[in-house]
């Protein structure tokens, strides 16, 4: 993995600038020229104080657990995280580096695992009760058709999500037990059985510590969540208008939605060249190919270069910072 994870972030970014290139040529290129500077700039603060929101959600969740979090500390967990989502396939490098960098924090792998578990949650919570009011939004711009399909798929994921948390949450007793029963069964696995069944305990012990969260910080919670969300999807409606053009950002909501799935599905870091070719089918029917490609280049950059370019550098910051610990000999 380490010799192929270069050549899978190269091809991702190669089929990330080849498809918009592609579909509008060079005038894609003197569309973005005509992009006043300070557009961009806004567009990179938006994601800037989306990070905050997510450190801030991070703080709140492991103060939950009786750790405290500089904001300092919490922010660079999240924009390493970040980077290690879209620079790994299907996203997995990002719930992983939550939980390491947290438990170098002093969070133990599993307390970090449900503060990732009801990040998660509160996530879909968002997609829950947002869907309704996009699908309105939708309606009565006369969207009717597929973005009501992509809006049903959306929904079945977050039910399906939902569901599978409260289960594990209503559950863990059983789980573990059947667990238990399997490692029983065999007889190599015994070893790890009761450091397995001590992590699954500490986990669900967690998990109900975070749910059981007072209602003030439980609204505190929803409301960075609300505001990472709206200003993430955000972005595309901007960067259309800031080449002089408009869509229904309920439909751009939905369109985004279902490229995040079509993202985490496809194999390449980043969701390189599936992103592309959804962005591309999903506004052509209403943009011309230059505006398209220009759009899709800008909306890109902002949310996978930027993360690829302001995320590198702080997560070699502290894997140094753990490669210095593990090297640390213990008194």
């Amino acid at each position: 993995m380490k010799r192929s994870w270069p050549l899978l972030v190269s091809a991702s970014l190669v089929l990330s600038l080849a498809v918009p290139l592609l579909h509008g040529g060079l005038v894609s290129l003197e569309v973005l020229r005509a992009v006043p500077v300070r557009e961009i700039l806004l567009l990179l603060g938006m994601i800037v104080l989306a990070w905050l929101c997510n450190a801030a959600r991070i703080r709140l969740l492991a103060g939950a657990l009786g750790r405290r979090l500089a904001r300092r500390d919490a922010f660079a967990i999240v924009v390493a995280s970040e980077f290690a989502g879209v620079a790994t396939p299907a996203g997995a490098g990002c719930p992983a580096t939550y939980v390491l960098l947290l438990s170098r924090h002093g969070l133990p792998v599993s307390s970090g695992a449900a503060v990732v578990a009801v990040d998660s949650a509160v996530d879909l919570i968002f997609f829950g009760t947002a869907l309704p009011v996009v699908a309105v939004l939708v309606v009565a711009d006369g969207n009717m058709a597929s973005p009501l399909r992509l809006l049903g798929l959306m929904s079945v994921l977050a039910v399906l999500g939902s569901a599978a948390l409260f289960f594990l949450l209503s559950n863990g007793r059983a789980l573990a037990g059947a667990c238990a029963l399997t490692l029983c069964r065999w007889g190599w696995l015994q070893g790890v059985r009761f450091r397995l069944l001590r992590g699954l305990l500490r986990f669900r012990r967690s998990a109900r510590l975070l749910a059981g969260m007072g209602a003030a910080r439980l609204g505190l919670l929803y409301f960075y969540c609300l505001l990472h969300w709206l200003l993430r999807y955000s972005v595309l409606p901007l960067v259309l208008l800031a080449l002089g053009k408009s869509l229904s950002w309920g439909y751009l909501f939905a369109m985004q939605g279902l490229l995040l799935f079509v993202g985490q599905a496809t194999f390449l870091p980043g969701g390189g060249g599936g992103v592309e070719l959804g962005f591309s089918a999903l506004l052509a029917p209403h943009l011309d190919a230059g505006t398209t490609a220009a759009a899709l280049l800008l909306w890109r950059f902002v949310t996978f270069y930027w993360y690829l370019l302001a995320g590198a550098p702080v997560f070699a910051l502290v894997a140094s910072q753990l490669g210095g610990l593990a090297r640390t000999p213990s008194p």
